[in-house]
């Protein structure tokens, strides 16, 4: 039978794993994520439909059916 100490350095342990896996994780996925503050990461010139144009703050030209960014 495991003493009430070594059971509690166990947790501690535990806890300690759980949280250097999540600081790193978090610091993977913020490094990757795009900015907030531009719009990068939207390929205007692949949209094809204008409501999906609008939907992501674009501007729907309609002769040619392109998508282009708000300037």
């Amino acid at each position: 039978m495991q003493s009430a100490i070594v059971q509690m350095i166990l947790i501690v342990v535990g806890i300690a794993a759980a949280a250097i896996v999540s600081i790193i994780v978090y610091a993977q996925l913020s490094s990757n994520a795009p900015a907030a503050t531009n719009d990068d990461n939207i390929d205007y010139s692949r949209i094809n439909t204008q409501t999906l144009c609008e939907a992501v703050g674009g501007n729907w030209t309609t002769s040619p059916g392109t998508c282009a960014a708000k300037s």
